[in-house]
């Protein structure tokens, strides 16, 4: 005679109905998202997106709540990384202004070690600008005094031209093509008529970049009006005259 078998005894937790296996909470998407852009932040326009779905990825994940904690933390670390190498790069690129070509003259941010500012009451090829009056005319110079229109003076600048990139030219080389530019600025920007009306003698010249300036890129060359007799008073130019750079 057949004892009555004792019921196996089930274990603790939840019993899964018949065919139908258990159920695995999927990983979270925010997560995985988190480490994509966390390890493209290379390109930099990820990283804030990474840091701030990887937020969010942690509010979603850990202990009972669903998978990808660490794949979330995984994409914060790598996106704390290139934002330090970014910040690093920045700092490093902005700080040193020798990585920069020198700006075109009185442009705004002018700043390189080639064009230091010039003393009080001084321009130099970086600073100067069409409509500047001077004391004294020269072909090249690393600064010149200025002086107000108004009083007796040597010098105005007519306006500006940019040379043909090349070697510095140390001699005359630049001289034919300074003639050439200066003679149409001349014509369109001074008032020539009425200078001769007054018998005052002018003749043409030009100031250059200086070596330095030059290697750093300023090819800006300013063509001046120059009376040596110091009979310049008053603006040399006609009304609305064209004061750009380069001009015309």
């Amino acid at each position: 005679m057949n004892e009555p078998r004792m019921p196996i005894a089930q274990p603790y937790g939840y019993a899964y109905p018949p065919g139908l296996p258990p159920h695995h909470p999927k990983t979270s998407g925010l997560a995985i998202a988190t480490l994509v852009l966390g390890l493209a932040g290379c390109l930099a326009l990820p990283l804030l997106p990474a840091i701030i779905i990887g937020i969010i990825a942690l509010s979603q994940t850990g202990p009972g709540k669903r998978p990808g904690r660490g794949l979330a933390i995984g994409g914060l670390a790598a996106a704390g990384f290139w934002v330090v190498g970014w910040i690093a790069l920045l700092g490093n690129t902005m700080g040193n202004p020798d990585r920069y070509t020198a700006s075109p003259p009185n442009a705004p941010g002018t700043s390189s070690a080639s064009c230091a500012t010039p003393p009080s009451g001084h321009a130099n090829i970086c600073t100067l600008k069409p409509g500047d009056c001077l004391q004294q005319p020269v072909a090249s110079a690393t600064s010149v005094e200025l002086t107000a229109c108004g009083s007796p003076h040597t010098t105005e600048v007519i306006g500006a031209f940019t040379a043909t990139d090349g070697p510095w030219p140390s001699g005359g080389e630049l001289k034919a093509e300074a003639l050439e530019h200066c003679q149409r600025i001349l014509a369109k920007n001074v008032d020539k008529p009425r200078l001769d009306a007054e018998g005052v003698y002018t003749d043409l010249g030009y100031l250059k970049p200086e070596r330095e300036p030059w290697k750093h890129g300023v090819r800006t060359v300013f063509c001046t009006l120059v009376s040596p007799d110091s009979q310049l008073t008053g603006s040399a130019l006609v009304p609305g005259a064209d004061l750009s750079i380069p001009t015309g």
